[in-house]
């Protein structure tokens, strides 16, 4: 089990390699990171900065760097993006606040423009990677894969007819050459912290499997709703979009639906599996360095760690 005392968190406003800490002042934060094709956000409100520190943010950061965790325990970065809006005010006479709302790749997402030519003979990995690499012609700079999407796409078209039968043409956003490679292929794309993260629809990203439970963070009980597995536990920077949690099936409330004097359960179907293992689709994370906030929520979706064509073996961490 990790220690999950001594709340740590780091607050890094940037542009290039000219960088303003905020880790010492109290603030807030709550950032919402998903598998969607829109970009990752955060919001952060940073209490009682001097006025002049406040007008530098104004007008020279661009970036910004969260990283959250425990001093003895898990640590890590929980969102980086791009500064998008910035509001000043007061809660109290005494407190003073700047608001930060941030985006995580949304100039990938809303601007870049791919021109590429593909030989004939390409197979899906290739065309995946040129779309990845290539740059935008409007000057946006391509995204580096996660270090683990280059596995997870070696993979791509098994069983199908892999190579181009004759060369292609794309030009358009790349956001859509990329999702629709994903569709055909049967993948979920998305940004995170600034890669491109490509994961199975029916499989994770590699790594030891995040156990949840009563004593290792799992606040309350978890249930099954339409989207998925709900669940909130202590804040956790090791749980990311794409990878796996562990949450023992009899932690879970099971939910009966009735519909025209017919019962079905659960609301989702496998739903849940006797090995509890989970992929996590979307996690909110929320925290006051100040106060009580210190949480993860999710939604995830059962996986069969045990299938055919899946990762390698999982292993499990606390």
């Amino acid at each position: 089990m990790a220690n999950q005392f001594g709340r740590q968190a780091s607050l890094i406003v940037s542009t290039g390699t000219q960088g303003l800490d905020l880790s010492q002042l109290r603030f807030k934060f709550q950032t919402r990171n998903a598998d969607t094709q829109a970009p990752n956000t955060l919001y952060v409100r940073i209490y009682n900065l001097a006025p002049t520190t406040v007008q530098t943010i104004q007008k020279e950061f661009t970036t910004v760097t969260l990283q959250a965790g425990y001093e003895s325990g898990n640590y890590g970065i929980i969102f980086q993006g791009t500064i998008k809006q910035i509001a000043t005010g007061r809660e109290r006479n005494v407190d003073s606040y700047l608001d930060i709302w941030a985006a995580d790749g949304d100039e990938f997402y809303n601007f870049a423009v791919i021109s590429l030519s593909l030989a004939a003979g390409q197979t899906p990995e290739q065309v995946i990677n040129a779309i990845q690499s290539a740059p935008s012609v409007n000057g946006v700079a391509p995204v580096q894969y996660a270090s683990d999407a280059q596995g997870l796409v070696a993979g791509a078209g098994a069983g199908q007819a892999q190579a181009l039968s004759r060369g292609k043409v794309l030009f358009g956003m790349t956001r859509d050459y990329a999702r629709d490679w994903a569709d055909k292929y049967g993948y979920r794309w998305s940004l995170q912290n600034g890669q491109f993260v490509v994961v199975p629809i029916t499989g994770y990203r590699p790594g030891e499997a995040v156990v949840l439970s009563s004593t290792t963070g799992l606040i309350g009980i978890p249930e099954i709703t339409n989207e998925g597995v709900t669940a909130r536990a202590l804040l956790n920077p090791l749980i990311r979009i794409g990878c796996l949690v562990q949450i023992a099936q009899s932690d879970i409330n099971q939910i009966t639906q009735q519909q025209q004097g017919l019962q079905y359960s659960p609301a989702v179907a496998n739903a849940t599996t006797a090995a509890g293992f989970y992929r996590v689709m979307l996690a909110t994370f929320s925290g006051d360095t100040r106060a009580n906030d210190w949480y993860v929520d999710i939604v995830c979706l059962a996986v069969d760690t045990t299938a055919p064509n899946q990762n390698d073996s999982v292993s499990v961490a606390g």
